[in-house]
């Protein structure tokens, strides 16, 4: 379900995923600062970095991107975006997408809010022309490997250090074929 719902997402009792559109800047920038309150060791941002963007800022982003909003119960609460692969990255995947910022609160984890927002932007992906999703994950974030290995993806043994509001992180490089 990839349409658009309104600033205050569906009804209650409901889930909802739906790609953002710039008008929703405000419920996209609750979702993201409370991911890295929540998980600072997981993204490349920080808290205090991104709590003073401008509605300009958050909305730029959106344009940029295809950000997907989980809503339950009036609310959001998850969120993951895909950006296309920018040529010399730190793979040769050309075409891919790159699935960054994905997080779903904790009261919503292990509902199939996570399942269903990967699976959105993947669709987006796919639709795109894209012949896989690629993503970094931490060394210290086990949950996460576990999820995306359970959805498909793949260690591909291609590592980095990755910033995060912890101290610096390792990571690997993991890969979703999207020909299939």
């Amino acid at each position: 379900m990839d349409q658009r719902v309104g600033e205050d997402g569906p009804p209650p009792g409901q889930t909802e995923i739906s790609r953002l559109v710039p008008d929703q800047w405000a419920a996209y920038r609750r979702a993201r600062l409370a991911a890295l309150a929540e998980a600072p060791y997981a993204f490349g941002s920080t808290l205090g970095g991104e709590a003073g963007l401008d509605e300009r800022r958050w909305r730029e982003r959106i344009e940029s991107s295809a950000t997907f909003l989980a809503w339950r119960d009036g609310r959001p609460v998850g969120t993951a975006t895909g950006l296309a692969s920018m040529p010399g990255q730190d793979h040769d995947l050309a075409g891919s997408w790159e699935l960054v910022g994905m997080w779903v609160d904790p009261a919503a984890r292990g509902s199939g809010v996570a399942d269903r927002l990967v699976d959105a932007v993947a669709r987006h992906a796919r639709a795109e022309g894209a012949p896989a999703l690629t993503l970094w994950v931490t060394d210290i974030n086990d949950r996460a490997r576990a999820f995306y290995l359970r959805l498909g993806f793949r260690l591909t043994g291609v590592r980095g250090l990755i910033r995060t509001a912890e101290p610096d992180q390792w990571g690997e490089l993991m890969v979703r074929d999207l020909s299939g």
